[in-house]
């Protein structure tokens, strides 16, 4: 179990493909994969370590998201700020 401290400035991502979805943690300055279903695919493609790379598209997509550009996947809140 992954534990995060949730504040103001932070959010909870969910970004969506038809096939694949990913769970992204996004602080100011740090993004962090909590969970993904792509993972099985990014080990084919010889992608190696326990973290996601800063190229894969979830991630790229939630930085896109962040700084309010046009996204390629489906991104969804799960923390909406009050």
């Amino acid at each position: 179990m992954i534990k995060m401290m949730v504040t103001v400035e932070s959010t909870i991502l969910q970004v969506k493909n038809r096939r694949h979805t990913a769970v992204i943690y996004v602080n100011e300055s740090k993004i962090e994969v909590v969970d993904c279903t792509n993972s099985t695919n990014c080990r084919i493609q010889g992608v190696k370590g326990a973290g996601c790379p800063s190229y894969c598209p979830f991630v790229v997509d939630a930085k896109r998201y962040v700084q309010g550009l046009k996204t390629k996947y489906r991104v969804e809140v799960l923390n909406p700020n009050p």
